[in-house]
């Protein structure tokens, strides 16, 4: 399952052609679009700062699930001429009904697609019959097009495999968690990037570097984490790539880089 980027032009989005667009593009997380807490405008100031026309967001785009005016929203924030994908969250599908409208929206509820080297595979947690859980024909779709011949691999989901808190997205079902990260090694992925738990953390588990990207929203579920809110810059550097974590100010909260 593969496709084009989406070019957002408010509600309109448009297939667009990949030149270098790789080379720089900002992963955001969490904006819950039509919460009072959300800082999504300001996320989306940043970027442009940053000069950035890619966003990869890893879900929970809007608060309410099949809210259409919700949606508007979003891409009203997200602005004309910038290139959007998502992996959906909880917030944004929860039933047959919230299914049909992101579908309204987007072509697809999981896909792959490649620049150059890399290649980028966007998954979906929150499957009917499979929440928290990436298995069935999307497991062996993912198995599939793991097997591509590229130098980078970078997969996107909203809930992480590994979580702040135990027993939490992924981890709620460890053997089906343990198989889609075994899948994930053996095929040497770089990197995985998930949001959901509304505060940044980083880890490495045989080889693969695992990211809990930043919300976009003031409200952090998990208490004991001080995080801010913010958004992540990725901008490809010779042969590798280079990760930015900043606050919703653009200050640089940390870094990593992701090199083979």
């Amino acid at each position: 399952m593969k496709r084009m980027p989406i070019l957002v032009l408010l509600t309109l989005m448009l297939c667009l052609p990949l030149w270098a667009w790789a080379q720089q593009f900002a992963i955001v997380a969490d904006s819950h679009v039509g919460a009072r807490d959300s800082v999504y405008r300001d996320i989306i100031e940043r970027i442009e700062d940053e000069k950035l026309e890619t966003i990869i967001h890893v879900g929970d785009a809007i608060n309410s699930p099949g809210n259409v005016a919700q949606w508007k929203k979003f891409f009203e924030l997200t602005g004309s001429g910038k290139t959007l994908h998502l992996a959906p969250g909880n917030n944004d599908i929860k039933d047959a009904k919230s299914i049909q409208v992101y579908l309204k929206f987007f072509a697809e509820m999981y896909y792959s697609f490649s620049e150059g080297d890399t290649l980028f595979i966007i998954l979906n947690t929150e499957l009917p019959d499979e929440k928290r859980r990436i298995s069935g024909n999307q497991l062996s779709w993912l198995s599939r097009e793991l097997k591509r011949s590229f130098r980078y691999k970078f997969v996107f989901l909203h809930q992480p495999l590994y979580p702040i808190v135990r027993l939490h997205a992924l981890d709620r079902y460890e053997e089906a968690r343990d198989v889609l990260h075994k899948i994930l090694a053996q095929n040497r992925v770089s990197l995985v990037v998930a949001g959901h738990e509304h505060a940044y953390r980083k880890s490495v588990k045989d080889g693969v570097t695992y990211v809990i990207a930043p919300r976009s929203r003031l409200v952090s579920y998990l208490f004991f984490e001080d995080g801010q809110p913010g958004y992540i810059v990725a901008r490809r550097k010779g042969k590798g790539y280079l990760f930015t974590v900043k606050d919703s100010l653009g200050n640089l909260q940390d870094s990593f880089t992701i090199v083979k």
